[in-house]
């Protein structure tokens, strides 16, 4: 399941967790101790902070740029304090959408492997969307990644198998970690995750998946022509930078008046009073019908000069 091209892993390595939020958490509590720092992109996913802060550990924005995290970040970073973990999403990032390149990966590698500190926990839950996209970060740096993803954005959100594949000498921690917090699979998931993997249901389902992610992100684009808008096109979200006259906690809740959901930028952002001024939105809970139609009253919201020209507008 976590294999692509340019890399593989031995069934050794594999260990399963209830879900990809269990398996994060099996893999923060492994690596880090109570009081343990743990790195973070400036804007992430959100899920993987609290989780971090709920284990008790301090969570650490480390700098970006638009090939992803900065070697130079981490590495000062982990000599200003020591870094025990990096969460990172280097394919289709979330919310940034952005995939890191091979030769971003190779630096980080690099940094990692003269560092000899902080493991990174590699989150590759969208990365079966993007064929083309490098091979992950572990592929680089064998030792010093953990890998984790989940059967949710693959097959269904019901089925919440989950995995970790570790380097040999983090297998024991990690095992251990899944048996104290109660983070194991179930059976059924597991016997169906499973089957799926084996029999070619899984796979059928990928590729479904990322025809369906480039309809959504074409009628996206079609919607939001002329706006700031920050999209892969092979990934199932998109954010949206907001014209100066709205702010993106008042364009959230305008837009959630009209049966719209979507998560204002300072939701995904690493340190406290970092409040970017845009919006995520998601595209793949939608029918493709209510999608276009949501999407067109979010233009039309966003391209208002005010929120009373939109109130007036809308009725």
């Amino acid at each position: 399941a976590l294999s692509s091209q340019g890399w593989t892993h031995s069934p050794s390595s594999l260990l399963f967790a209830g879900n990809g939020r269990q398996a994060i958490a099996a893999a923060f509590s492994a690596l880090a101790p109570l009081g343990g720092r743990v790195g973070f992109e400036e804007l992430t996913y959100p899920v993987a902070k609290a989780i971090a802060t709920r284990l008790g550990m301090e969570a650490i924005p480390i700098p970006c740029d638009d090939d992803g995290l900065r070697p130079d970040g981490l590495e000062q970073a982990h000599r200003d304090s020591r870094l025990h973990a990096v969460y990172l999403q280097p394919t289709l990032q979330n919310p940034l959408g952005m995939t890191m390149s091979a030769q971003r990966r190779s630096e980080l590698a690099t940094v990692l492997t003269r560092l000899n500190g902080p493991v990174v926990v590699e989150d590759r839950v969208y990365a079966f969307l993007e064929e083309a996209a490098p091979p992950p970060l572990a592929a680089f740096a064998h030792d010093h990644v953990v890998v984790v993803d989940s059967l949710s954005k693959i097959v269904a959100p019901g089925l919440t198998l989950g995995f970790v594949c570790a380097p040999e000498h983090l297998i024991t921690p990690l095992a251990n970690a899944l048996i104290v917090g109660a983070w194991a699979p179930q059976r059924f998931s597991f016997e169906i995750g499973v089957r799926w993997l084996c029999d070619g249901s899984a796979e059928a389902l990928k590729a479904a998946k990322r025809l369906d992610a480039l309809k959504r992100q074409s009628i996206a684009r079609t919607a939001l022509k002329g706006l700031d808008i920050r999209a892969n096109p092979t990934a199932y979200h998109l954010l949206l930078a907001l014209p100066p006259h709205w702010r993106a906690e008042a364009y959230a809740l305008a837009a959630e008046r009209r049966g719209i959901a979507i998560t204002p930028g300072a939701a995904f952002a690493v340190a406290s009073g970092f409040a970017p001024n845009l919006v995520r939105l998601a595209l793949a809970p939608p029918a493709l019908d209510d999608l276009s139609v949501a999407l067109g009253t979010l233009s039309a919201l966003a391209r208002s000069k005010t929120e009373s020209d939109f109130v007036r507008w809308s009725g």
